[in-house]
Protein backbone atom coordinates (compact mmCIF):
# COMPACT_ATOMS: atom_id res chain seq x y z
CA UNK A 1 0.00 0.00 0.00
CA UNK A 2 1.26 3.21 -0.89
CA UNK A 3 2.23 6.29 1.50
CA UNK A 4 0.57 9.26 0.81
CA UNK A 5 2.60 12.47 1.80
CA UNK A 6 0.25 14.48 4.03
CA UNK A 7 2.37 17.79 3.24
CA UNK A 8 2.28 17.20 -0.90
CA UNK A 9 -1.67 17.06 -0.13
CA UNK A 10 -1.81 20.42 2.14
CA UNK A 11 0.69 22.17 -0.60
CA UNK A 12 -1.67 21.52 -3.33
CA UNK A 13 -4.93 22.59 -1.60
CA UNK A 14 -6.43 25.69 -3.34
CA UNK A 15 -7.14 27.00 -0.20
CA UNK A 16 -4.13 26.18 1.37
CA UNK A 17 -2.06 27.96 -1.52
CA UNK A 18 -3.78 31.14 -1.53
CA UNK A 19 -3.76 31.42 2.04
CA UNK A 20 0.02 31.10 1.98
CA UNK A 21 0.42 33.35 -0.46
CA UNK A 22 -1.84 36.45 1.23
CA UNK A 23 -2.15 35.68 4.76
CA UNK A 24 1.10 37.60 6.03
CA UNK A 25 1.55 41.05 7.18
CA UNK A 26 1.98 43.04 3.94
CA UNK A 27 0.43 40.80 1.39
CA UNK A 28 -3.18 42.51 1.71
CA UNK A 29 -1.52 45.74 2.03
CA UNK A 30 -0.16 45.61 -0.75
CA UNK A 31 -2.60 44.20 -3.05
CA UNK A 32 -4.89 46.34 -1.24
CA UNK A 33 -2.98 49.54 -2.49
CA UNK A 34 -2.38 48.14 -5.87
CA UNK A 35 -6.00 48.05 -5.97
CA UNK A 36 -7.05 51.69 -4.80
CA UNK A 37 -4.26 52.89 -7.16
CA UNK A 38 -5.60 56.10 -8.84
CA UNK A 39 -4.36 55.32 -12.40
CA UNK A 40 -4.53 51.24 -11.74
CA UNK A 41 -0.65 51.27 -12.02
CA UNK A 42 2.06 52.21 -9.45
CA UNK A 43 5.81 52.14 -9.64
CA UNK A 44 7.45 50.39 -6.73
CA UNK A 45 8.70 53.83 -4.93
CA UNK A 46 5.41 54.94 -4.40
CA UNK A 47 4.12 51.23 -3.46
CA UNK A 48 7.31 51.04 -0.60
CA UNK A 49 6.32 54.89 0.43
CA UNK A 50 2.60 54.39 0.56
CA UNK A 51 3.48 51.30 2.42
CA UNK A 52 6.48 52.74 4.84
CA UNK A 53 8.01 51.12 6.93
CA UNK A 54 8.64 48.11 4.40
CA UNK A 55 11.67 47.13 3.27
CA UNK A 56 12.85 47.35 -0.40
CA UNK A 57 14.04 43.40 -0.04
CA UNK A 58 10.26 42.79 1.65
CA UNK A 59 8.15 44.31 -1.15
CA UNK A 60 10.32 42.65 -3.83
CA UNK A 61 9.91 39.47 -2.55
CA UNK A 62 6.16 40.17 -2.41
CA UNK A 63 5.57 41.39 -5.79
CA UNK A 64 7.79 38.44 -7.46
CA UNK A 65 5.41 36.12 -5.88
CA UNK A 66 2.30 37.81 -6.62
CA UNK A 67 3.98 37.73 -10.34
CA UNK A 68 4.72 34.33 -10.16
CA UNK A 69 0.79 33.35 -8.87
CA UNK A 70 -0.44 35.72 -11.93
CA UNK A 71 -1.95 38.41 -8.91
CA UNK A 72 -0.08 41.49 -10.35
CA UNK A 73 1.68 42.30 -13.48
CA UNK A 74 4.97 43.75 -14.29
CA UNK A 75 5.73 46.42 -16.85
CA UNK A 76 9.30 47.28 -17.72
CA UNK A 77 9.43 50.80 -20.24
CA UNK A 78 12.65 50.12 -22.15
CA UNK A 79 13.93 53.90 -20.70
CA UNK A 80 17.06 55.11 -18.87
CA UNK A 81 16.74 55.03 -15.77
CA UNK A 82 14.03 52.16 -15.89
CA UNK A 83 10.29 52.48 -15.23
CA UNK A 84 8.94 49.64 -13.99
CA UNK A 85 4.97 50.08 -13.07
CA UNK A 86 2.64 47.09 -11.06
CA UNK A 87 -0.78 46.69 -11.35
CA UNK A 88 -3.74 43.67 -10.33
CA UNK A 89 -4.20 41.61 -12.81
CA UNK A 90 -8.01 40.60 -13.55
CA UNK A 91 -7.57 37.38 -11.21
CA UNK A 92 -5.74 40.13 -9.15
CA UNK A 93 -8.51 41.82 -8.68
CA UNK A 94 -11.11 39.71 -8.37
CA UNK A 95 -9.56 39.75 -4.74
CA UNK A 96 -11.01 43.38 -3.80
CA UNK A 97 -14.45 42.10 -2.72
CA UNK A 98 -12.92 39.43 -0.48
CA UNK A 99 -10.40 41.99 0.99
CA UNK A 100 -13.42 44.80 1.83
CA UNK A 101 -16.11 41.97 3.23
CA UNK A 102 -12.51 41.14 5.42
CA UNK A 103 -12.22 44.76 5.90
CA UNK A 104 -15.86 45.36 6.95
CA UNK A 105 -15.34 42.39 9.11
CA UNK A 106 -12.05 43.33 10.76
CA UNK A 107 -14.11 47.24 11.87
CA UNK A 108 -17.26 45.69 13.17
CA UNK A 109 -15.00 43.29 15.14
CA UNK A 110 -11.69 44.70 16.30
CA UNK A 111 -12.69 46.10 19.04
CA UNK A 112 -14.59 43.20 20.46
CA UNK A 113 -10.79 41.12 19.71
CA UNK A 114 -9.14 43.55 20.92
CA UNK A 115 -11.21 43.57 24.23
CA UNK A 116 -10.93 39.77 24.30
CA UNK A 117 -7.07 39.72 24.07
CA UNK A 118 -7.22 42.06 27.02
CA UNK A 119 -9.38 39.92 29.60
CA UNK A 120 -7.35 37.04 28.37
CA UNK A 121 -4.13 38.44 29.35
CA UNK A 122 -5.40 39.76 32.92
CA UNK A 123 -3.96 38.03 36.21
Amino acid sequence: MAKTNTSDEHNACPANLTMGLIANKWAIKILYTLALAEKQTLRFGQIQKALAPITQRELTKHLREFEKSGLVSRLVYPEVPPRVEYALTKLGASLREPMDTLSRWAEKNGGTIMKNRNEFEKP
